[in-house]
């Protein structure tokens, strides 16, 4: 098939991704939304919406897009429906642009626009609350009843490393996927299960060596750590702020768009 990307032909592949697909994508979004519902009225997340907002996160940008690319790319679960799907009219840029538009341009906005409704609701009640029942000052309130806000002005965002996991992870299941014919969903889990442990490790000995004793990491950064030596004293260790900047704009960006670019040449490797 032609490469050159056309969009009436992506058009009609859109389509019939989303029509074949609809029963499990839908399924899966309206269990992740009822999952967000369940977790704001609990009621001991009722008096710090922080807490909630980052547990919700944490599904919605971290483990559902995983879900979601896996189920895009089912269709390498087994070789007649992967050869069916190899042989589409399309080219391999078109199927990749696929998965990445679905999960980008259309299951992002869509969480986000329900967590925000969500949040909305919730913190409303449990402000009313606050002012009514539990005599919150308004210090109080705005420290731990916040509403969620997505703010991307700047690297120090509390959103940008949880959108920057999002597109890592997804790609990361597409590569997955592509490379896994069977089961890809847990192996790509299990790979990246064992390469954090892996990191983990290698960050403690490197920490343990230039310090030169024991230590265990309370917190792991590529731009610095806390550490707990044998005295249990907990200190942190940084970088500098150039080389702080340069690794946080290459873990947000860098890395995130060359896995992409990893997924659209397996899928080239597939099609050839």
């Amino acid at each position: 098939m032609n490469n050159n990307f056309n969009l009436r032909r992506f058009g009609h592949l859109l389509n019939k991704t989303i029509y074949e697909k609809r029963l499990a994508l839908l399924g899966s979004f309206v269990l992740l939304v009822a999952f967000a519902v369940m977790i704001y009225a609990t009621s001991s997340n009722a008096r710090n919406s922080l807490t909630t907002q980052r547990i919700v996160l944490f599904f919605g940008l971290l483990v559902m897009p995983t879900v979601v690319v896996n189920i895009l790319l089912d269709n390498f679960s087994k070789k007649s429906v992967a050869a069916s799907f190899l042989t589409l009219p399309c080219s391999y840029v078109e199927k990749w642009l696929a998965v990445f538009v679905l999960t980008i341009f259309v299951y992002l906005p869509l969480f986000l626009v329900f967590f925000k409704i969500i949040d909305t609701i919730f913190v409303n009640h449990y402000r009313d609350l606050a002012l009514t029942k539990w005599h919150f000052t308004s210090q109080q309130i705005e420290k731990d009843l916040p509403y969620f806000s997505l703010s991307l002005d700047e690297l120090k965002s509390p959103m940008m490393y949880p959108l920057s996991n999002f597109f890592v992870l997804s790609a990361v299941t597409m590569i997955g996927s592509l490379y896994f014919n069977q089961k890809s969903y847990i192996k790509t889990a299990l790979i990246g299960i064992v390469f954090f442990v892996v990191l983990n490790l290698l960050a403690k000995k490197g920490f343990e060596l230039i310090i030169g004793e024991k230590v265990s990491i309370q917190s792991l950064e590529f731009t610095g750590a806390a550490i707990t030596n044998r005295d249990l004293r907990t200190f942190s260790v940084k970088t500098s702020e150039p080389i702080k900047s340069l690794l946080q704009y290459f873990m947000m960006f860098v890395i995130p768009a060359a896995l992409w670019l990893i997924g659209l040449l397996r899928f080239r490797e597939k099609e050839l």
